[in-house]
């Protein structure tokens, strides 16, 4: 019975080690993501400046979504 508690125990921690690596992987991939809107946010800002037109027709022109 004590061996059943240990491997069940066992298999618990590496159930949450598993669980606590795919939250950090998720959260390293949202800060990548985030990094990479925030920089293209900032071409199209520059392209707007660049066109002297608004930031909104520059997400027209290519198809984007404005309000995400």
């Amino acid at each position: 019975m004590k061996e059943n508690k240990k491997k069940s125990r066992k298999t618990a921690n590496k159930s949450k080690e598993s669980s606590d690596a795919q939250k950090k992987k998720v959260i390293e991939l949202l800060h990548e993501y985030n990094d990479l809107k925030d920089a293209t946010q900032r071409v199209l800002e520059a392209l707007s400046n660049l066109k002297c037109v608004p930031v909104g027709s520059v997400y027209a022109t290519y198809n984007l979504p404005h309000n995400e």
